[in-house]
């Protein structure tokens, strides 16, 4: 067996030497690093990266690609070059149609649109039967429940905003409807965009009959005043506000101490969800209070009762109802 000796200095080695891994040369211990046996570092790997990403390196292939192919087709005359780009734009126009229709099927608010189908088939209807003064029987009435069974009006009441048609402000409230159904109708689509289309209907549902309750209760403590088997009385009510502030208020609850940034009118300014829930509850309020004290006791079941939609929309959020 022959002895092995450093390649740099030529000494003896009796043990089993090191082999460098940058020039590949045997040496000794004590010359083993780089930097004392000089080395060439003729084997070092060094990497080398790309200074084109390799997204674009694709790309660039795929577009020679075509152009090699359009480049065939051309060699083969313009007709068979028309028929190419002819397919090319089909393959296109279908692609674009399918990427449409992904999206359409993405942006479909099936129970948003239900629900306010609904709300403008009923309130249509129950202004016809304002003006054929036969409202009581789609108008929520302890009077015409109990001397008529109009049961089903528990349910139809939640729908019907009561608009008289003969009412000189008509103009400015069906304005001031449309304008607060078209900020509810985008709340609601983000609200079915979260949650679902079957907690949509459950909280405006679970509101609606918060807002049954409240009428109810104002009604008997108004028994002194107006009782309820007397027709003279018209107690009939549309609650559909309260399950609109329930939806509204829905989407507060998680940010009532957030300031955000809203516009009133062309007035920028800035609210807490907290004071804006106070503004609404001190706005139906004012109104239910001056109308109510000033007037008749009446009043008090046209505008109090939907503050119970709020109060609903709160046990839901709270108690995470419908969403374990």
């Amino acid at each position: 067996m022959g002895l092995t000796y450093c390649e740099f200095c030529g000494g003896q080695i009796s043990y089993l030497p090191f082999t460098c891994k940058y020039c590949g040369g045997t040496v000794c211990k004590k010359h083993r690093l780089p930097e004392n046996h000089e080395c060439t570092f003729e084997l070092k790997h060094v990497p080398v990266v790309s200074t084109t990403p390799r997204e674009s390196q694709q790309k660039y292939q795929k577009q020679s690609q075509k152009k090699q192919a359009s480049r065939l087709y051309l060699d083969k005359g313009p007709r068979t070059l028309k028929k190419y780009l002819r397919r090319q734009d089909k393959q296109r126009i279908k692609s674009m149609k399918q990427m449409r229709g992904y999206s359409d099927k993405i942006r479909k608010y099936k129970g948003t649109d239900i629900l306010f189908f609904s709300i403008l088939v009923l309130s249509v209807l129950a202004m016809i039967f304002n003006f054929l003064e036969i409202q009581e029987y789609i108008l929520l009435s302890l009077n015409a429940v109990t001397t008529k069974f109009t049961f089903y009006t528990f349910i139809t009441s939640l729908f019907v905003d009561p608009i008289n048609p003969l009412d000189p402000f008509f103009f400015f409230s069906i304005m001031f409807i449309f304008i607060m159904l078209y900020f509810t109708y985008k709340i609601t689509r983000f609200i079915e965009m979260g949650m679902g289309k079957r907690f949509l209907f459950k909280l405006f549902f679970v509101s609606g009959f918060f807002s049954i309750v409240f009428y109810i209760l104002l009604r008997l403590a108004l028994l002194w005043y107006y009782p309820i088997d007397d027709p003279l009385y018209l107690d009939g009510v549309g609650l559909l506000w309260g399950g609109i502030y329930g939806l509204i208020t829905f989407t507060i609850f998680p940010s009532m101490n957030r300031e955000t940034k809203a516009y009133l009118t062309l007035v920028r300014f800035r609210m807490s969800g907290k004071s804006f829930l106070f503004l609404i509850i001190f706005f139906r309020l004012f109104i239910g209070l001056i109308y109510g004290l000033f007037y008749s006791y009446l009043y008090f079941l046209f505008y109090l009762p939907e503050l119970g939609g709020i109060l609903g929309s709160y046990i839901v959020y709270k108690y995470r109802i419908f969403t374990k």
